[in-house]
């Protein structure tokens, strides 16, 4: 390879890079695969979310090295859905479908009222509470291998829990969320591969739970 292309080549990455900067949207769509790191005192797992199915409704599959199970949330839901559930929705073996809570993303509804009032009433896993902004701010992520930055609110719930969504009205996505000794942070997303579903498949991708 000559020195021009290689320097080329450089530079689109470098390119690439700057443009999923702090101000860049993360896109995501099918194949997209999110895993999170979780930590308490006694156990450190890894949770891993790969994407069918990201708009108008949102479909998608999990594991976390024990159990697996899939969670489908119509349009109706990411767009208006009053709550956000942090793990009922993750029973092991299962086909969940979402009612009127959202887990992983906060809902449109709940993300414009965040912004405007800088609160929101929410149902936090099945109970009522406030979610209120408590700031901005940027973190790193390594998206397809390559560490990039972020732009977060932070969001504080009514029990002590804090925790940072992207701030994007289309993928107000769950970055970091800490509770006491707990923690559950975003440490890599892939938007570049394919076929990397495991058994949403077939007619199951095609028409959902």
């Amino acid at each position: 390879m000559t020195l021009p292309i290689r320097i080329c080549i450089a530079c689109a990455a470098i390119s690439a890079l700057a443009a999923a900067g702090g101000d860049a949207p993360l896109r995501l769509g099918q194949d997209s695969v999110l895993v999170w790191k979780t930590q308490s005192p006694h156990q450190e797992t890894t949770f891993v979310a790969r994407i069918a199915r990201f708009g108008p409704d949102r479909f998608l599959e999990w594991e976390d090295g024990r159990s697996q199970g899939t969670v489908f949330m119509p349009e109706e839901v990411v767009l208006e859905a009053k709550g956000f559930e942090t793990s009922s929705h993750f029973k092991a073996g299962m086909d969940r479908r979402a009612r009127n809570s959202t887990t992983l993303w906060l809902s449109r509804r709940i993300f414009r009222e965040l912004k405007e009032k800088k609160a929101a009433k929410c149902v936090l896993d099945g109970v009522s509470t406030r979610f209120r902004l408590g700031g901005e701010a940027e973190t790193e992520v390594e998206v397809n291998g390559a560490p990039v930055r972020l732009r977060v609110m932070k969001v504080l719930d009514g029990r002590g829990g804090e925790r940072w969504f992207l701030d994007d009205e289309d993928n107000p996505l769950l970055v970091r969320y800490t509770l006491r000794s707990y923690e559950q942070k975003l440490t890599g997303v892939t938007t570049d591969r394919q076929n990397t579903l495991r058994w949403i498949k077939g007619k199951k991708l095609m028409d959902g739970p």
